[in-house]
């Protein structure tokens, strides 16, 4: 199939696709044969490492990746891959114009755009406070938080209390590398920590060092999940989706896929 001219794929694309030709190109790179590839699944990927990991700016890889891209296969499906921030991801989410986001905490709010694909299995995700070093007591109990200025995570979900509580001064922040940046200036008194490895990659990418954690902690455990649009133009194939991931749970694909990567779920 020859590729589209730009001009003409313009012209020829549903929003969907032309809102995704303008984060494409924002992105930096371009494969128009996706926007004429009717198997294709429009997949964000975001750096959480160790499960997904971005090297060189456009390397994608992780167990997330791979067992999504198995499952879509068993169902005639590839997945075409945007390294997109969260909140973006979550404004797709709402839209359609993307079909799967990894890794989507399950919450009442994102049930009215989300068909949740998985659980694929459950880990402890303890919610953690960033504070600087030295004052790993500013915090004891949830009770502490009140007062203090939190930096926060644009869209993310932590846990109900802290989700719903409007009484907490929040400072919401669209990434890692603006958390790190904001905390390492003395912006804000404590940063909300879901993605440790994530966190701390990016303070040392900023050579920042003066940082602990608070005593209090919200111990959990979630499922995991991937994220499946409502209003994809793919939605009827959630069934069929859903069905290949949880046969590849049932017969141990998933614990072998993250045991290559010398991983545990």
């Amino acid at each position: 199939m020859k590729p589209y001219s730009m001009f003409g794929a313009i012209m020829k694309f549903s929003f969907r696709y032309l809102f995704l030709l303008l984060i494409t190109l924002s992105s930096g790179f371009l494969s128009v044969s996706v926007f004429a590839d009717e198997t294709a699944l429009i997949a964000h990927f975001r750096h959480r490492p160790p499960e997904m990991v971005i090297e060189h700016g456009k390397q994608f890889k992780g167990p997330l990746k791979d067992i999504i891209e198995e499952a879509a296969s068993k169902s005639g499906f590839n997945i075409s891959w945007f390294n997109e921030n969260f909140d973006v991801s979550y404004e797709c989410l709402k839209k359609g114009c993307v079909d799967i986001v990894p890794r989507l905490i399950l919450n009442d709010e994102r049930k009215a755009f989300t068909n949740y694909l998985g659980p694929i299995g459950r880990q402890q995700k303890n919610i953690l406070f960033l504070v600087q070093k030295g004052k790993e007591n500013l915090i004891s109990k949830y009770e502490d938080l009140e007062g203090l200025l939190i930096g926060t995570k644009n869209k993310a979900s932590y846990f109900d209390r802290f989700n719903r509580d409007d009484s907490l001064k929040k400072v919401f922040l669209k990434d890692d590398k603006n958390m790190a940046k904001m905390f390492a200036a003395k912006r804000f008194d404590t940063m909300i920590v879901i993605d440790k490895t994530a966190i701390e990659e990016a303070l040392r990418q900023i050579n920042f060092t003066e940082f602990a954690y608070a005593s209090y902690q919200h111990k959990q455990s979630i499922d995991v999940y991937y994220g499946f649009s409502k209003f994809s133009p793919r939605a009827d194939q959630y069934e069929q989706l859903q069905s290949a991931l949880l046969e590849m749970v049932e017969k141990g694909r998933i614990n072998e896929i993250y045991y290559s990567y010398g991983l545990k779920l």
